[in-house]
């Protein structure tokens, strides 16, 4: 009796794994810097193209920052494909972006 209790407990866990790692959360980060000067460029639209629909500004310091959330990953986790532009830079468009990213000015 014990056994089929620890055999249905080992095949929920088992199954709970199987279901929990068909789930992914990608997140990219980094600071937005001008190309010539170096410096971090405050209010760039950060904007999700395709998987992720998300858009803000930059903070005073450059960041960003972007998820997925939880997604389905069967067949892999998600790309993030992101545009960063701001007046008076070349819009920049890039695919899971982490770290810094340069905008070169007009």
């Amino acid at each position: 009796m014990r056994r089929k209790a620890y055999i249905k407990m080992l095949g929920g866990l088992i199954s709970l794994g199987f279901f929990y790692s068909c789930e992914c959360d990608r997140k990219v980060s980094g600071t937005v810097l001008d190309m010539a000067t170096q410096l971090p460029i405050d209010s760039v639209l950060v904007k999700g193209v395709e998987s992720v629909y998300y858009e803000y500004y930059t903070d005073s310091s450059g960041k960003y920052f972007m998820t997925t959330g939880m997604t389905d990953a069967v067949g892999g986790c998600p790309d993030i494909k992101i545009s960063f532009s701001k007046e008076g830079y070349h819009e920049e468009t890039l695919v899971n972006p982490e770290g810094k990213v340069f905008l070169k000015a007009k």
